[in-house]
């Protein structure tokens, strides 16, 4: 048996309790030592980030600090090219040759999986792991029909008897929050408390994030 670690990418501008929700969901189901939350620099499938990646850095600080199995890894924001998750995943394994890594997708990442450079190699370094909310359409197209037929896993504990290979299909409590709906709330002076940590919200009030709508 394998050790497992999540790996959870995203803009996170801002971070929000959707995002942490759903790592702590996965992290508690799926048993994961831990969840590695990577903030991409340049993203490729979205519009540019609107606050610098050292202030999604600090948010991200000051949303995980109570969460001793919540880490932060750089490696993205690092890179000068933009952030494809092959690249990372790649190196991921070249750090952990050893333990079980696991791709953690809400369902609507996982429904343009196939617009993702390189993306069936994914599983030659890591499992994915799909997070699917109830009543949640989940309609793939043949592509990732076909692709999903292929790998799924049924049970989770097949995570941790192989390194990387698997697909597999998780319910989740997953929170239906936006990050562009909060820029656009905090746009239009809004209060979005309870949207994510206090924390959060109070570093975004003292530096003035997302004033501007995107």
């Amino acid at each position: 048996m394998h050790k497992i670690i999540g790996i959870l990418g995203g803009t996170f501008d801002p971070i929000h309790y959707g995002h942490l929700r759903l790592a702590l969901d996965f992290l508690q189901i799926l048993n994961l030592e831990q969840v590695r939350f990577i903030p991409c620099k340049l993203p490729v499938h979205k519009e540019a980030n609107i606050a610098t990646p050292e202030q999604r850095l600090a948010l991200l600080n000051l949303a995980i600090q109570s969460m001793p199995q919540f880490y932060i890894d750089d490696r993205e924001i690092k890179r000068d090219s933009a952030s494809y998750m092959i690249d990372t995943v790649k190196s991921l394994r070249k750090d952990y040759p050893d333990t079980s890594l696991c791709l953690l997708l809400g369902s609507d990442a996982f429904l343009d999986l196939d617009q993702w450079k390189d993306w069936r190699q994914l599983l030659d370094y890591v499992h994915i792991v799909v997070g699917l909310r109830a009543a949640t359409p989940f309609l793939l197209n043949d592509i990732l029909t076909q692709f999903l037929s292929e790998h799924q896993m049924e049970d989770a504990t097949d995570l941790q008897q192989k390194l990387h290979g698997g697909i597999y299909i998780q319910n989740i409590s997953q929170l239906a929050i936006s990050a562009s709906d909060i820029r656009s709330q905090i746009a239009a002076h809004l209060n979005v408390r309870f949207l994510l940590p206090d924390s959060v919200y109070d570093y975004i009030l003292q530096h003035q994030l997302y004033r501007v709508h995107p």
